[in-house]
């Protein structure tokens, strides 16, 4: 899916980087749904043989798996973080008919920090990229980004030319 796609661009707006959740941390999940998705085809024989109860419960695991599937990836990948050379745009896809979208200028941003806790985390370097706001504006927060330093330093450099 194209970031465009995503969100509403302003005049003379340039789309800079776009970030995803690490997929390291979501893997557990993706690997569940997708053993969901096979099992079926490891007992098609048994099930076929059962007649049409068997054929019903095969097609029936295998919807689940494919729908399980399908939905774990359409969250991970359209929860994304955007930046732009104006601001930055927090897109949570938390179910499929529901979006949580928080953007910040840059002029708002108070303090921008991240934070790498954990073995896995530090292994592969991913972690919380947070944006304290001024004002009443609730805070950012951008969970799994990889290498977050790289991140911070972006969105500190776009600052200062602000």
């Amino acid at each position: 899916m194209k970031p465009e796609t995503l969100i509403q661009l302003k005049p003379e707006e340039e789309i800079l980087e776009v970030v995803h959740e690490a997929l390291l941390p979501n893997l557990p999940r993706f690997v569940l749904h997708v053993l969901i998705l096979v099992t079926p085809f490891f007992f098609m024989f048994p099930l076929f043989r059962a007649g049409t109860v068997g054929v019903v419960g095969f097609f029936l695991i295998l919807a689940v798996g494919f729908v399980l599937t399908s939905r774990t990836f359409f969250k991970w990948s359209r929860t994304v973080f955007i930046i732009t050379d104006k601001r930055v745009v927090d897109l949570d896809q938390s179910g499929l008919f529901s979006r949580v979208v928080s953007e910040a200028r840059f002029h708002q941003i108070d303090e921008v920090s991240y934070k790498i806790k954990g073995v896995l985390p530090t292994l592969f370097r991913y972690g919380v990229v947070s944006l304290h706001l001024s004002g009443n504006a609730a805070d950012i927060e951008y969970k799994h980004v990889v290498k977050p330093g790289r991140i911070v330093d972006l969105i500190n450099d776009l600052r200062e030319e602000t």
